[in-house]
């Protein structure tokens, strides 16, 4: 099932290169670009459930999959940076799991607000979470365990890169290849 058509995406990519010719409105229309592919995927996701609608990656998950390469299409054409493309991506799914409109600074914005709801310690968690618990000994798991773990981690090093510790990226990208790795069919 295709998500996005090519016109779509073509239209969308098209607003983008619009977008750079115009100065102080640049923004404005590229968020109601991408707000007009999230509320797309609204429609797309009918009556699923939200949870469901975004279970998996970009390898198991067609819509997971359409945005990636809506935003892989954008920096292929030079219109956003790699970074810039996974930040949008990343702000898409938050507009369209919380139903507010796309921003670019979406994430800021929530990794902000979680800041601000709890004192924080010098590792970015929240007081309540400083507390370290020991893993315990691993006798028993699964692929869907593994896969868990490691999507933990990834989301932990993202964490810690936003809050400056850029030596982190590589491992980073590491965890991300490794998930994907491990979801891929054999």
């Amino acid at each position: 099932m295709t998500m996005f058509t090519k016109t779509v995406v073509t239209t969308t990519v098209t607003a983008f290169t619009e977008a750079l010719k115009i100065d102080g409105q640049a923004n404005d229309v590229r968020n109601k670009a991408i707000q007009k592919l999230v509320d797309f995927m609204v429609v797309k996701r009918g009556t699923q459930a939200t949870k469901d609608f975004l279970k998996g990656n970009s390898i198991t998950n067609p819509a997971r999959l359409a945005v990636k390469g809506l935003f892989d299409t954008l920096v292929e054409k030079g219109l956003i940076s790699v970074q810039t493309g996974k930040i949008y991506a990343t702000n898409f799914w938050i507009a369209f799991s919380t139903d507010v409109p796309f921003s670019a600074t979406l994430s800021n914005e929530k990794s902000k607000a979680k800041k601000e709801r709890g004192a924080q310690t010098g590792n970015g968690l929240s007081a309540d979470k400083a507390v370290a618990t020991k893993a315990g000994k691993v006798e028993t798991t699964d692929r869907a365990a593994l896969s868990q773990t490691l999507t933990k981690a990834f989301e932990q090093s993202q964490l810690l890169i936003k809050a400056g510790d850029s030596q982190l990226t590589i491992m980073a990208a590491t965890l991300e290849n490794l998930i994907n790795e491990l979801s891929a069919p054999f």
